[in-house]
């Protein structure tokens, strides 16, 4: 607001109050006089931050959704595109449930964990695992997708952590070496807390990579764990690795690699160390693979399958209150689309919010 000066001396006692409301407005950055409007309203307090991931992913707090990443292979093992919302029903615990978002999930991020073994069993295949894991890295990865990269033996340690750069995860599985679990002087690494005795801690590995790398991730994530199945000295159980699978929605792929001249499939002590991982993967909606010695064809499934993937969201029924209990989930094909011999491939469940999650 500006004020002529020539305005004539009989205006002198308005110019005078009107140049006292000049200064005043020039003061507060233009705001109106106190006196000319009415007390303002105290500002609204801060809005609370957006709520964090929770301990328990797989039900997001913001939106109290159970998020299911799925494929569908026909009878062949052809895994089925283009399908939509209408071609499919969810049943929590037997009862059918409203699907609330459903999308092709190839289009979602992805957060990728490569587990490698690098026990002494595995001296006669790493080199193999290493060729094929660089140009696994190149060919899925996307700028806007994460990867990691953890050795395992009897120690657990991350040797690159989460990237979206090819080259950094190739380089870091270019200087795994048996033994390598030692590694701390890669990216930003360093090893997990792995306290028991043996020398292959496949369990601590698995739990360990969900939780502290995927576990506040969001859209797609997986890991892919190379190892001969065995098992020796692990802190964790395979059952709290399959709850740490659960509780972070990440699908396990194993691919078991074995170098035969240290003791035939499986490697050295397996004992029933493939039958438990292998059950872990299914359970998480994953596959286990005997690769042989075609882990580039192991891997090129694997890669097919992340392309292949859906996604769907539902809420967790409403008399859902039994925190920490088990609900079990079937993704099922309806219409048209379902042929006999189609199958769903997820994971089998999810385990109940707290109550504060509830909406």
């Amino acid at each position: 607001m500006q004020v002529s000066r020539k305005k004539s001396r009989a205006a002198a006692g308005v110019l005078v109050l009107l140049a006292g409301a000049f200064v005043l407005l020039t003061r507060g950055g233009a705001q109106m006089l106190p006196s000319a409007q009415p007390p303002m309203p105290p500002a609204p307090a801060p809005s609370a931050p957006a709520s964090a991931v929770p301990q328990v992913p797989t039900i997001v707090t913001t939106s109290n959704l159970v998020n299911m990443v799925f494929s569908v292979e026909d009878k062949h093992g052809a895994f089925i595109p283009n399908l939509t919302r209408a071609d499919f029903r969810v049943l929590d615990n037997g009862q059918p449930q409203a699907i609330q978002f459903f999308s092709a999930d190839q289009q979602l991020p992805l957060t990728l964990g490569l587990l490698l073994d690098t026990s002494p069993s595995q001296a006669g295949v790493l080199g193999q695992e290493q060729q094929i894991s660089d140009q696994f890295f190149r060919t899925v990865m996307t700028s806007k997708d994460l990867a990691f990269l953890i050795g395992f033996d009897v120690n657990v340690s991350l040797l690159q952590d989460l990237t979206s750069s090819p080259a950094q995860l190739s380089a870091a599985v270019d200087q795994t070496h048996i033994g390598g679990g030692e590694i701390t002087g890669l990216g930003n690494p360093g090893p997990f807390p792995s306290h028991g005795g043996g020398a292959t801690h496949l369990w601590d590995a698995i739990d360990l990579a969900c939780h502290d790398e995927l576990a506040h991730q969001v859209g797609r994530k997986a890991v892919i764990v190379v190892t001969d199945g065995g098992e020796q000295g692990s802190t964790y159980t395979d059952q709290d690795a399959l709850r740490a699978c659960l509780d972070s929605n990440t699908v396990v792929f194993a691919i078991i690699a074995s170098d035969r001249g240290y003791g035939g499939y499986g490697g050295f002590g397996a004992g029933s160390g493939p039958g438990q991982l292998r059950h872990i993967a299914e359970q998480t909606g994953g596959r286990s693979i005997n690769a042989g010695n075609k882990l580039g064809q192991a891997f090129t499934q694997i890669q097919q399958e992340l392309r292949s993937q859906y996604s769907l969201g539902f809420r967790p029924p409403a008399e859902t209150t039994n925190a920490g209990a088990y609900h079990t989930v079937k993704i099922q094909l309806t219409g048209a689309p379902a042929q006999a011999g189609d199958k769903v491939r997820a994971r089998d469940g999810y385990y109940a919010p707290s109550a504060a999650s509830q909406p």
